[in-house]
């Protein structure tokens, strides 16, 4: 791995010590492609994280600024997306590694070691992690592990759906047992680890397990009131559940093999570009797939608190998009994630219904209909386009009828194909300014005239306006006022 020579040869120009820990030697062991870097170094953490990031080229990201734990990450052309985690070396490395969290991540070998091969490197071993490797278990180093670091608890979730493993039992059962104790992390730090949890294949397992470890009720508490609330009988599942799921069939939609095989996924509207899309990173070092996960958990988070029982016996949810969005850009902040991430998060809950409501069922939606989904969701406009899908797959479950979610799919691979005919060059000319709007029709400066601007804009878009006639006409009907002859000809 290139990375790992290039910080070799920097810590070697440093003269400081530095050891390579835990997952990138249980990545390398078991034959995974390892991205995340984890070291124990002697010295300045902060300073030397940002030296990484100078040299190599990065975002610096406080995980834990009291303890002196950094992170830098960055993506490059020979290594793709990385991750290097710089911690205090805690006394000496074996001390160091009895002080860790789990026995297969307890594993350590000098930097400067590794510029042999991985079968040949001098692994420090002190707690037993090789041999619970073997066995594939997941198992705590020691009673004091979770009381010294209790991110532990989270970070339990999140290796054991990386490697595959099994939580031993006594582990789990601790992990259950102090739970609370992840109140005194620091919020970027939970945040992180919810992140990468997500990021990961497998999200099912991965929500699942938060929920039974009891981890959900600390990490995001505001969905513990949806456990048991029913739903309409459109929903197979209730709204925690539903959550849930929803998270999962994000992942599902997302995945090529689920497009290419599954009956409900070959319906599903994709284009190449899609994929970097959605491998994009966005926010924070974290990627647009990771955060539509997260937005799936989150979508309905406010249907507890909205839920009403009709005069007719219906249940409805109603302003749920709305307060729910609310309740996101809290949990957000809670987080202290960046506004960006927050934003992003808060649009596609308000707007998770959106996508479906551009259209009378069984009809296509207009182009102005596009224009306006694509001008008010904006930045992450076609995100909550598979965030609809996922919901969608995710109300029905094993109750879809195929020939419906068709009819949906169809509906999403038109506003997807719209706003590439929107986006085109000929739509995206101007053909009208402010000082043509005066000049033609004899009005004065000021914010009156961005709202006619905007209609003429969307006009053009729609393709219902292309030439600078047709959007005269437009104005003059609109202002009922005859442009001026004379100026129209010099423009």
């Amino acid at each position: 791995m290139e990375l790992l020579d290039r910080l070799r040869s920097h810590y070697a120009q440093l003269g400081i010590e530095a050891y390579l820990l835990g997952g990138f030697i249980r990545d390398t062991l078991l034959q995974r492609a390892p991205y995340d870097i984890d070291l124990a170094v002697s010295g300045d953490t902060a300073e030397q994280a940002h030296g990484i990031a100078d040299a190599m080229g990065g975002t610096v990201v406080v995980l834990d600024e009291a303890r002196g734990i950094y992170r830098v990450a960055a993506i490059t052309p020979d290594d793709g997306r990385w991750t290097v985690d710089i911690a205090t070396l805690q006394g000496d490395i074996e001390a160091d590694l009895k002080r860790r969290d789990f026995t297969i991540d307890a594993l350590a070998v000098p930097l400067t070691d590794t510029g042999v091969p991985s079968s040949e490197w001098p692994i420090i071993d002190p707690t037993g992690g090789l041999k619970d490797m073997a066995s594939k278990t997941l198992r705590l180093t020691g009673p004091d592990a979770l009381t010294d670091d209790p991110l532990r608890l989270i970070r339990a979730v999140r290796i054991a759906v990386q490697t595959g493993f099994d939580i031993e039992t006594d582990t789990a059962d601790a992990v259950h047992e102090q739970v609370r104790l992840l109140s005194s992390v620091s919020p970027e730090r939970v945040r992180e680890e919810l992140l990468t949890i997500l990021s990961l294949p497998g999200v099912w397992r991965s929500v699942t397990l938060l929920d039974t470890l009891g981890l959900m009720d600390e990490v995001l508490p505001e969905l513990i009131p949806a456990r048991g609330v029913d739903q309409p009988k459109e929903h197979h599942w209730d709204v925690f559940e539903h959550s849930l799921h929803c998270a999962d069939f994000v992942e599902q939609v997302l995945d090529p093999e689920f497009r290419e095989n599954d009956p409900a996924g070959k319906h599903i509207p994709w284009s190449p570009w899609l994929t970097e899309y959605f491998d994009e990173e966005y926010a924070d070092g974290h990627t647009r797939a990771t955060y539509l996960k997260l937005a799936a958990l989150l979508h309905d988070v406010a249907k507890p608190e909205t839920r009403a029982v009709q005069p007719d016996g219906r249940v409805r949810f109603l302003g749920h998009p709305v307060k729910g969005a609310a309740t996101s850009k809290k949990i957000l902040k809670r987080f202290r994630a960046s506004s960006k991430a927050t934003e992003a998060i808060r649009v596609m809950v308000d707007q998770h219904l959106r996508p479906s409501q551009l259209a009378q069922k069984g009809e296509m939606p207009t182009s102005r209909a596009v224009y306006r989904y694509y001008r008010d969701v904006g930045d992450v406009a076609v995100d909550t386009l598979y965030l609809c899908m996922a919901d969608y797959l995710a109300a029905r479950g094993p109750d879809l009828d195929l020939e419906d979610w068709a009819r949906h799919c169809g509906r999403m691979r038109f506003t997807l194909q719209e706003k590439r005919v929107q986006e085109a060059p000929e739509r995206q000319q101007r053909l009208l300014t402010g000082h043509d709007l005066m000049a033609i029709f004899n009005l004065s400066p000021g914010p009156e005239l961005q709202p006619i601007l905007d209609m003429v804009q969307e006009a053009h878009a729609a393709g219902e306006a292309n030439t600078k006639e047709e959007a005269l006409a437009m104005v003059s009907r609109s202002l009922d006022k005859e442009p001026n002859a004379t100026e129209v000809q010099h423009v």
